[in-house]
């Protein structure tokens, strides 16, 4: 009676260890996702295990994503433990904010931030392709006609040149105590805020970032 007795205790204490040992790795597994996605603006996430947890014999496993660019949807993640490494298969919903347009676009507009709102919704529904930060839409061009609400996707725009490879520009040098005014030829495209070379008239060739006043080279 006695050997059952310690039997089922040792049973009891097997199964909590293993059940504080899920709970410290699902702690882990939304710390690692949440911080992912700690550069968006994100309202909710739940986290849904396709697949048993695996056995690991650590307690702090080295957790990766193996698609670095999907953040939500079906996920696998790789948790390795000093020469051992397991597969998890999850599933992770995301409730954030995504750009849609809070207006008619027509083809060819060049879009600016009054064409263009947040919104909040479940990211894992939407397409892949759906852009989450206004920067990456302001001062870009509608390729094709945008209805209003219409979730903003990358392939809807193109980027607006604010120079072309070719093209004279005027090229500001900011020194220490001093600022210069000269001439150069583009040797890239260049939206604004990029960084591209100049060839100055002098025949040396720069970098500089693309401005309203031409281009911009800060010494």
């Amino acid at each position: 009676m006695t050997f059952f007795i310690r039997l089922i205790f040792c049973i009891f204490i097997l199964l909590g260890w293993k059940t504080s040992f899920a709970d410290v790795l699902d702690n882990q597994i939304h710390h690692f996702i949440s911080e992912q996605l700690q550069d968006k603006k994100i309202d909710h996430i739940g986290i849904r295990y396709l697949a048993a947890q695996p056995d690991l014999n650590c307690r702090k496993p080295t957790l990766k994503l193996l698609s670095k660019n999907k953040l939500w949807g079906n996920l696998t993640l790789s948790a390795k433990c000093k020469n051992q490494t397991k597969y998890i298969q999850l599933y992770v919903d995301v409730v954030g904010s995504y750009i849609v347009a809070n207006q008619a676009i027509n083809a060819d507009t060049k879009i600016t931030e009054q064409h263009i709102t947040e919104q909040s919704g479940q990211l894992d529904k939407l397409p892949a392709t759906i852009i989450l930060d206004k920067s990456q839409i302001i001062n870009h061009i509608a390729i094709r006609h945008i209805d209003p609400q219409e979730p903003i996707k990358t392939s809807m725009l193109k980027r607006h040149w604010q120079v072309k490879a070719g093209q004279q520009v005027k090229v500001i040098i900011n020194g220490d105590g001093y600022l210069v005014a000269t001439k150069g030829k583009t040797l890239a495209n260049g939206a604004q805020g990029d960084y591209i070379h100049v060839k100055l008239n002098t025949g040396t060739i720069v970098e500089g970032i693309v401005s309203e006043q031409g281009i911009t080279i800060n010494q």
